[in-house]
């Protein structure tokens, strides 16, 4: 087609001009007027057979079921390590969508030179973390990075990026291949583009949602009124929420404005935890509701579940689950092996719950903890399921006349109490910052309804140090603090300093209490903290040789009117094991042992401070 012998770049148009570009050969010290203009190039081979795709499509009289092929360019102004910050996009647009967009491109990465395929694929990830914050319906991506004449084609899955070996455009083989792939995207299903069928865009400008409901084995239709969060990563869950209604049959003649509202939740979770136990949301808020929906005292304390199951994929053999095994099903078996297998869920629950980062006060977001960690003892007590992943995020609540009420959400990492206790080694589940320490260091000791415990202390811990919503946080006045490791280090050093900070309570007050905003209001929730770290790690029933504060607490603390809590000391019988040597002994072991008894006080604990913090809301109204 082309010949391949070194000529001046500059007598030939762009299409030539970069395919006869020895890229591999060349470097950054390579003459500017040897280097092509690459966009353009690409830019026109994409046109090329583009048009020669329509003038065959209109020959054969199918043009409906392609999609015409061009590319849009403009100047990505965040773009690092580009050298130059034009970006072009590979466009598809049909009949009904014929205005290039990125809601229907293909995001090119171009580098000049052969040796920068790494700062190909990093702007490549970056930018394609952008099509699943702005694309409900966006499952999986693909994207080209080109460097020099070296094309690949790249696959985004949630865990992996898959790219494609080598496609050198300067030999005929190479252009064979490329053609191929540009034709391929021009003629597949939208589906097989990454876009998920069963979310679309209506023609009363609003996403229409199907939720299968895998206990009645129906499919219902959901109108999407807001978009309550996107997923702001290229890898992971792609976590979604719909603030969304049921669409009546008759959709015309209903006010939408009186239709009870939900959230829908989509994600790709894992069919196995890091552990190893099988994960089901959906069995697990299943069985919550069903065990305790006579329990009206824990009414909107956790999410009722309304329908949900694997998302279902209609398809020439019938209806199949929507799977990264689906997806993948035409790539070989060794490249599937190495994708971690997930499967798309979507759920509808109510109530919807707004992020605890919206209260208004520290005692709003104590009365929240309050009902939370009722609602947590109630689940393990008579559902038999650990949550195992309290964050802030998994905090929700609601308010109405009365006043706020806390909701635990998100069991995407719950497990079944019989299940962790039989696991040799459980795995790193959580979100970082909140992990306890056993999890953490993936200890042997058994977890317990104690870790989620721990988990809630960091969580307050972290709230009360850069604040419980935006009027109180600063952030110019919390940095360089111990606590920011939490969410910075490694899992090994945030559990040391976990260690160091949590020994004893002097250590506490010192890394942690000193930090925490000397706003009114949070002396509570130092209050609060203290008589939960002496409940979790001062126990003298956990270690014979815990000691009350061997330092006092600071002048700021005793001004705000708090005082040391009180460290019982237990009678003999209490000592889980008095011919045990405390300092050679794993405390957590032994904690492990009676976390029954150890939650329940603590749970009296936040009891007693959300009843009390209750009653100072009711005062001041």
């Amino acid at each position: 087609m082309f010949s391949s012998e070194q000529t001046d770049v500059t007598s030939h148009s762009p299409l030539i001009q970069w395919i006869l570009f020895q890229s591999n050969l060349a470097d950054s010290s390579t003459p500017e007027s040897r280097v092509p203009d690459i966009h353009s190039g690409i830019s026109a081979f994409v046109e090329f057979v583009g048009e020669a795709l329509t003038e065959m499509a209109a020959e054969e009289a199918y043009d409906n079921n392609i999609r015409k092929l061009s590319t849009f360019q403009n100047v990505d102004t965040i773009a690092t390590d580009t050298g130059n910050h034009r970006q072009i996009n590979i466009a598809q647009t049909t009949t009904a969508n014929p205005v290039p967009s990125h809601k229907n491109a293909i995001i090119v990465s171009v580098k000049q030179f052969a040796h920068e395929q790494h700062k190909a694929y990093r702007y490549l990830v970056h930018r394609t973390r952008n099509l699943y914050a702005t694309q409900p319906n966006r499952q999986f991506a693909w994207g080209l990075t080109v460097c020099g004449t070296i094309v690949r084609a790249c696959l985004f899955v949630y865990d992996k990026v898959l790219s494609s070996k080598d496609i050198n455009v300067s030999t005929h083989d190479g252009r064979s291949v490329f053609v191929k792939l540009l034709v391929s995207w021009s003629m597949c299903k939208n589906r097989q583009l990454g876009y998920d069928p069963t979310i679309r865009y209506s023609d009363l400008d609003n996403w229409e949602i199907d939720v299968y409901d895998s206990e009645t084995q129906m499919t219902r239709l959901y109108v999407c009124e807001s978009i309550r969060c996107n997923p702001h990563s290229t890898f992971g869950r792609h976590t979604r929420c719909f603030v969304a209604y049921e669409k009546p049959a008759d959709s015309m003649s209903a006010n939408n404005e009186d239709m009870p509202k939900v959230l829908i939740k989509d994600a790709w979770a894992q069919t196995l935890g890091p552990d190893g136990h099988v994960c089901d949301e959906v069995a697990y808020l299943r069985e919550i509701r069903n065990t305790l929906a006579d329990d009206h005292t824990l009414d909107n304390m956790y999410p009722r579940l309304h329908a949900g199951g694997v998302v279902q994929i209609k398809c020439s053999d019938g209806v199949v689950d929507d799977t990264t095994q689906y997806i993948l099903m035409h790539i070989d078996t060794n490249t599937q092996a190495k994708v971690p297998a997930r499967v798309h869920k979507r759920l509808v629950i109510s109530p919807v719950g707004e992020p605890i980062h919206d209260l208004k006060s520290i005692d709003e977001l104590i009365v929240v903890v309050g009902d939370v960690m009722a609602a947590h003892s109630a689940i393990v007590k008579r559902c038999g399921l650990l949550h195992r992943d309290l964050s802030d995020n998994n905090i929700m609540f609601c308010r109405n006349a009365d006043g706020v009420k806390g909701m635990l959400i998100d069991f995407d990492n719950a497990c079944r109490v019989t299940d962790v206790q039989n696991m040799e080694q459980p795995g790193c589940v959580g979100t970082l910052p909140f992990m306890s320490i056993g999890n953490l260091e993936h200890s042997k000791v058994k977890q317990t309804v104690l870790d989620d415990w721990e988990s809630l202390v960091y969580i307050l811990c972290w709230i009360g140090t850069f604040g419980i919503n935006q009027a109180d946080q600063d952030c110019g006045a919390v940095r360089d603090l111990p606590i920011q490791i939490w969410q910075t280090g490694s899992a090994a050093d945030v559990a040391t300093l976990k260690r160091q900070y949590m020994h004893e309570i002097s250590y506490f007050v010192e890394y942690i209490l000193d930090h925490i905003q000397k706003v009114q209001g949070y002396e509570e929730l130092l209050k609060l903290l203290l008589h939960l770290h002496v409940g979790l790690f001062g126990n003298q029933r956990v270690s014979p040789s815990a000691q009350r504060c061997k330092k006092s607490l600071p002048s700021w603390a005793i001004t705000m009117g708090i005082s040391q809590p009180e460290v019982p000391t237990p009678s003999d019988t209490q000592f889980l094991d008095r011919d045990v040597d405390p300092a050679i002994t794993d405390p957590f072991a032994r904690r492990a042992e009676i976390a029954e008894a150890l939650a329940d006080e603590l749970l009296e604990v936040t009891s007693k401070f959300r009843n009390e913090a209750l009653d100072r809301i009711r005062n001041t109204k």
